[in-house]
């Protein structure tokens, strides 16, 4: 009597290499993590496929916390829970079940989720967003896992309150070439003198945190850089930084004012040429629909470089201009 035909298993892991690889490339996210979590090999095997996923980003607000991914291939979103609050969507996947799956101890299952993604993928970007009290920001559970990030945001809707200690930790040991911080300062003296590591820095809400005097000479590799609630004066005196400076990186400069400042007052001291574009060139520039500022040009002394000005009633606009702007810019 003849037995009856069985289902042949697949001996995926006898496949040659660049076949398993080309495998999991193709793979859903979601069934590449689960792979995963089958063995330390399997972990290893999705680890060398490089499986193409675009960005990490780490999100912690009122709302809930929550880990969202994005594929490169079809750029699919994935959304994993890491608070109660984020579970009630029935569209975000469960942190606790997922982190349950990894064979690895810790005794904080986001932290544990968190090192096995970062571990296994290899993001483009990794985002973290923080528009919630934590406490202590210096035992926050996710700098265990990583330090060094593209885009880092603290604070978006309303000020967030922090301490002076919080902020200088985080100054000297998170790494991002992009921070947001929409903060006030438990301490009206305190000021901020220390080098910072970014590449862009948007300050909102309040920057009198911020020692702005010497600012440019402390961050030459400063490239882009927009301050809220600044003094006339201090926007006079960050002018004149980059007039009176050495060269830096800075390509743009956008500093809101505190009060109605008049442009006496912001262009006290400094000499002024004729604009390098002209307003309806501005639009593109400044990425508005319409211009009603006043246009000039301030030149820097050591090189010559120009930058044009932007100022109207709510804030002051620099763009610094180097051979590529002005080819692209057509004049």
């Amino acid at each position: 009597m003849n037995e009856p035909p069985t289902n042949p298993k697949f001996g995926f892991q006898k496949c040659p290499f660049a076949l398993r690889e080309e495998i999991i490339r193709n793979m859903e996210f979601m069934d590449a993590f689960h792979f995963s979590t089958l063995s330390k090999r399997s972990k290893r095997m999705v680890h060398d496929a490089k499986l193409p996923t675009h960005s990490i980003s780490f999100y912690f607000s009122w709302l809930g916390d929550m880990i969202s991914v994005e594929t490169i291939k079809d750029g699919k979103r994935f959304a994993i829970s890491l608070s109660d609050t984020s579970k009630r969507d029935p569209e975000i996947t469960d942190g606790v079940k997922l982190a349950s799956l990894i064979n690895e101890p810790s005794d904080d299952y986001r932290k544990k989720l968190s090192a096995h993604l970062l571990s296994i993928f290899p993001f483009k970007e990794t985002v973290v967003f923080i528009d919630r009290e934590i406490e202590p920001l210096t035992e926050f559970f996710l700098w265990d896992v990583r330090k060094t990030f593209n885009f880092v945001t603290v604070g978006w809707g309303s000020p967030f309150f922090i301490s002076s200690e919080d902020l200088i930790f985080m100054l000297e040991t998170i790494k991002s070439n992009r921070c947001n911080l929409g903060i006030k300062i438990d301490g009206a003296n305190f000021k901020c003198r220390k080098a910072l590591k970014f590449e862009q820095l948007s300050a909102f809400h309040s920057v009198q945190w911020l020692d702005t005097d010497d600012f440019l000479k402390r961050n030459p590799k400063m490239k882009h850089l927009h301050l809220e609630d600044l003094y006339g004066e201090q926007i006079n005196d960050l002018l004149k930084q980059w007039i009176n400076g050495q060269v830096t990186d800075l390509e743009s400069l956008i500093a809101l004012k505190r009060y109605d400042y008049s442009a006496d007052v912001i262009l006290d001291g400094i000499v002024t040429l004729d604009p390098t574009i002209t307003h309806e060139q501005a639009k593109q520039i400044y990425s508005r629909q319409e211009v009603n500022g006043q246009l000039m040009n301030i030149q820097r002394k050591i090189d010559g470089q120009l930058a044009t000005v932007l100022l109207d009633q709510k804030e002051c606009s620099v763009v610094m201009w180097n051979e590529k702007r002005l080819a692209e810019l057509g004049n």
